[in-house]
């Protein structure tokens, strides 16, 4: 607990942050490991206090910003330790980088301060007698934060805040029809897509969508339909409302699938890991040895290695149940060396501070991949995605991958990874395909030359979209789903 106040230097919106900052406790700084990149808290969103500790010789106070072109620029406040120079507190060092944070010429250059943390509920008070949709939503996300994983939660209430709420929550339930449907799907249409804190872009023209982005807001349109639905009917079963009307009206659209093909090849994993940190790139190779995602890496304990098969138990993630992921000779050695001298209880996998993986894995993540050159897009869980691609690509059968995944059956599979056999498939169709004309089979063999040189004029292509077929010309234009007309025609469909 802090005895001494700040003065109004440090605005009220980032005292809870300064209050729970660990730098505040002399000896937790005194036990940080020695490394080149500082130690950050965040103050604020795009203000931040470190701590820089190269060596036993050097221990500063260092702030940061981040600028609206999304660099970052430093500040040395003062020693951190007394090392021969004398130091300053925690209080001075807040009271320094906050004073820094307001001087003209970082102001001009500093992206807008925002309060660190996530949404804890949707931004609404719902009041009076009529039940509105903002009452029902709210009534259904404090249902959803007892029976719904943290992650399931919290994205259900950034959809809620950033499409919902502003212009719907005020209509009475029982009024909710397929006419708000139409004005909901053009905000999605035209709203361009947020990511974490960036901050809201101008609306955008319906006509300047790709059908890609199309394709994309169709996704995010029936992911607010879920919620909705899933609201309307919590009401009605609540017996909020008299009518099915509102939730009834409420149909899906179809989308058109496109696989994923953002993954990487053996020398492209080798490129990142070479820029990794050691505690990262060890997380690396776990994810690129089972597919796991970081979270079921984070929970992974010496007890689950090698105890019921060869391979590890990962506990039940999010919704999917506890597994057995079987490991190759080469990940079951790797997962060995890293459990030598540990107990049973121990985490598998420790960040730099020494603590399980978290979230605090995602800005190390995205500095190598810049540094490895890889595209901007890629994130963590791409890794699970180079895991299932890398067993497709080698002929290893759809069930076999899902189980390793934890997927409940192999259609998930097989509808984002499966463009990825055809190298395998094509191996097999043109050693295993019967001779059916034993003319045309002594054309063949007469004409090998030219097919084994047409055959070696694809293979230079990227094995990522060899074979491929243009999306557009994957399925019809006309949809055969059981969405409303008017919110198919805002869609093109």
């Amino acid at each position: 607990m802090l005895k001494k106040k700040f003065t109004e230097n440090v605005p009220k919106i980032a005292l809870s942050s300064v209050k729970i900052c660990r730098f505040s406790n002399i000896s937790f700084i005194k036990n940080l490991e020695f490394r080149n990149a500082p130690y950050w808290h965040s103050l604020l969103v795009s203000r931040h206090l470190g701590i820089h500790r190269p060596d036993g010789r050097t221990c500063n106070w260092t702030a940061r910003i981040l600028t609206k072109d999304k660099q970052y620029k430093q500040k040395c406040l003062g020693p951190a330790l007394n090392t021969g120079k004398g130091e300053i507190s925690f209080h001075e060092a807040i009271e320094g980088a906050f004073l820094w944070f307001q001087e003209a010429e970082i102001r001009e250059i500093a992206n807008e301060p925002t309060p660190t943390g996530r949404a804890s509920e949707i931004c609404i008070c719902p009041i009076g007698d009529i039940y509105t949709v903002g009452h029902a939503l709210r009534d259904y996300t404090e249902w959803t934060k007892l029976s719904r994983s943290k992650g399931g939660h919290y994205n259900n209430l950034v959809l809620i805040n950033h499409h919902i709420i502003p212009k719907f929550s005020h209509i009475p339930l029982e009024e909710f029809n397929a006419t708000n449907l139409v004005s909901l799907a053009k905000q999605v249409l035209e709203t361009p897509p947020k990511f974490g804190f960036m901050p809201h872009k101008s609306r955008v023209q319906i006509d300047d969508l790709s059908r890609d982005d199309i394709r994309r807001r169709k996704k995010t349109f029936n992911s607010l339909l879920s919620i909705m639905k899933m609201a309307f009917q919590h009401a009605w079963d609540s017996g909020k409302i008299e009518s099915e009307r509102p939730w009834r009206c409420i149909k899906r659209i179809s989308v058109n699938h496109t696989p994923r093909t953002l993954f990487l090849t053996r020398e492209e994993c080798k490129d990142l890991l070479e820029v990794c940190d050691p505690p990262l790139k060890l997380l690396v190779l776990g994810a690129l040895y089972t597919g796991c995602r970081v979270g079921e890496l984070g929970a992974l304990r010496v007890e689950d290695v090698g105890r019921q098969g060869f391979g590890l138990r990962v506990d039940a993630f999010k919704r999917a149940p506890a597994r057995f992921v079987f490991l190759p000779d080469e990940g079951m050695a790797f997962f060995m060396k890293l459990c030598e001298g540990k107990s049973d209880r121990d985490y598998v996998f420790l960040s730099h501070r020494k603590l399980p993986w978290r979230r605090q894995h995602t800005p190390l993540f995205r500095r190598a991949v810049t540094q490895a050159g890889l595209p901007e897009k890629f994130v963590f869980h791409g890794l699970r995605h180079t895991y299932a691609s890398d067993l497709v690509r080698q002929g290893v059968p759809l069930e076999v991958i899902a189980k390793q995944l934890g997927h409940a059956n192999s259609i998930a599979v097989s509808n984002t990874y499966g463009h990825l056999a055809d190298h395998y498939r094509e191996e097999q169709i043109r050693k295993r395909f019967s001779a059916l004309s034993s003319e045309n089979a002594k054309y063949a063999a007469s004409k090998a030359q030219t097919l084994n040189a047409l055959w070696s004029s694809f293979q230079n292509q990227d094995w990522r979209h060899y074979a491929s077929v243009p999306s557009s010309n994957l399925h019809p234009l006309q949809s055969l789903g059981r969405a409303h007309p008017d919110v198919a025609k805002v869609f093109l469909i």
